[in-house]
């Protein structure tokens, strides 16, 4: 939220432009204003919704908006101070509020859109203000300010203590629909430092995972393509900074699909996709693109049929009926693997979007 209190698309704690383009303006993004921002070419999170494309995806077809929201750094204008992280309450209240409202004039449901923070009272805030929509807090929980080292080491704690079971246990108890982690949990060898059992991508270490969590939702970053299949087999969802990538095919030698859940394969394609040569892969993307039918264009009886596959693949928990539920609009359940573009799906490097 800049200084005049309007909710702008950035990524980082402090302002992602040259010391030569800033000039004056603090290094603080919620010490600015927006037009200042702007000009850089970051977005207004109004403008990203009414951004045709992505708003008729998340009311149509499917799509689905993760939307984290950033503290402010403690020492800005708007910082509640080093000390006492609970004075950020009142601020995140008023950033969901906005972003409700925006939301809502663009007829975007709620079921395609969920939002989460590295802040721990994201369920008390949401409760507090009597918020209708998913919230979610990501694991595991980060500084509120410093690089990428200092986070890491403020996180050790949390992230060998805390059992993954716990973790899920503590997200269903808040509602949440699902899990936001990062990869580590998942990977050798940080996955091995727990004082936890062993989760994994593969193996006995996946069959630990998938048992555990029941089909119970899991979205992680970064999604690296080198990863991407692992993660898919796994039943889990993916951020990754390369949706828009021109790599056609994954380290296994398989063509690459980004869109296994709003724009499914069928067992006729998923064998192409398995077995064409390397030299085919782009042209086969790009036929699947064309071809596919997308999730809100197949009938309900496909549709189930696609459900009945996930379900029994990854141990999804729901009953029959709740899934059917979901498939007789153009909801996908939170439990459909996907990949989700992070940072502005990755187009570009910051400035992220004109």
């Amino acid at each position: 939220m800049t200084l005049d209190d309007e909710l702008i698309l950035h990524h980082d704690r402090t302002l992602s432009v040259s010391k030569e383009l800033q000039k004056e303006l603090s290094d603080y993004v919620e010490s600015n204003n927006k037009s200042d921002i702007e000009k850089f070419g970051f977005p207004s999170f109004e403008k990203i919704i009414q951004n045709k494309k992505i708003s008729q995806g998340l009311r149509e077809q499917g799509k689905v908006a993760c939307i984290e929201l950033k503290l402010p750094h403690p020492s800005s204008s708007a910082g509640a101070g080093w000390f006492n992280p609970r004075a950020n309450i009142p601020y995140v209240g008023k950033m969901l509020k906005k972003c409700a409202e925006i939301l809502v004039e663009a007829e975007i449901p709620k079921h395609s859109v969920i939002f989460y923070g590295f802040f721990k009272h994201m369920s008390y805030v949401s409760k507090k203000i009597d918020f209708e929509w998913d919230v979610s807090c990501l694991f595991p929980n980060q500084f509120r300010a410093g690089g990428r080292r200092i986070n890491r080491f403020y996180a050790v704690p949390q992230f060998v203590g805390r059992s993954m079971k716990s973790m899920i246990k503590l997200q269903k108890s808040r509602n949440s629909p699902m899990l936001p982690c990062t990869l580590e949990y998942f990977l050798p060898p940080t996955n091995k430092l727990r004082l936890d059992r062993t989760y994994g991508l593969t193996g006995k270490h996946l069959d630990n995972l998938l048992k555990l969590r029941q089909g119970f939702p899991i979205y992680v970053w970064p999604g690296l393509i080198r990863d991407e299949l692992n993660l898919y087999n796994a039943g889990i969802t993916s951020l990754t900074d390369d949706l828009y990538s021109d790599t056609f095919s994954l380290p296994e030698g398989v063509a690459r699909w980004t869109r296994p859940s709003t724009q499914p394969l069928n067992l006729e394609w998923r064998n192409k996709f398995l077995n064409l040569d390397v030299e085919h892969h782009e042209d086969l993307v790009k036929e699947a693109t064309a071809n596919v039918s997308p999730w809100n264009e197949i009938n309900m009886s496909e549709r189930k049929e696609f459900l009945d596959v996930w379900k029994k693949r990854w141990y999804w928990g729901r009953s029959n009926d709740s899934l059917n539920d979901d498939s007789e609009s153009n909801k996908l359940p939170w439990e459909a693997v996907r990949i989700v573009g992070h940072r502005g799906c990755g187009m570009t490097s910051r400035p992220i979007f004109y």
